[in-house]
């Protein structure tokens, strides 16, 4: 069975985000100390700052915290590399229904979505 992935906006991501189904936003630190974070989602860098990645690293960190049978929404800048990267994972992993956020981020936040400040120094 191959698995799919739908395009969603704002308002359907604030929708899913309703049901509990897991965001994981895949850009870099300073992408998130930019413009801040959707509240609840799991902060899970894909691609280092020369664009380079490893998929099975990543997917080892990523699976006990987003289970592969469960849906899983993907979420960057402006939803260019979570494209990209949910066309990866729906042929080299067992993930099966993936949203992708169009817009991503910045997308999000000019719909009037909040974004939480993100800081690396402890709570």
């Amino acid at each position: 069975m191959s698995g799919l992935m739908t395009e969603i906006d704002s308002a359907r991501l604030s929708f899913l985000l309703e049901q509990k189904v897991t965001v994981v936003d895949i850009r870099r630190p300073e992408e998130w100390r930019t413009t801040g974070v959707v509240a609840g989602s799991l902060l899970l860098t894909f691609y280092d700052d020369q664009g380079n990645c490893d998929l099975q690293a990543w997917l080892t960190t990523m699976q006990p915290l987003a289970p592969p049978d469960k849906p899983l929404i993907l979420i960057c800048r402006t939803g260019y590399r979570t494209g990209l990267i949910g066309e990866l994972l729906l042929e080299q992993s067992s993930y099966q229904q993936l949203y992708n956020v169009t817009d991503g981020i910045l997308g999000w936040i000019a719909d009037g979505y909040p974004a939480q400040p993100w800081s690396n120094s402890p709570e």
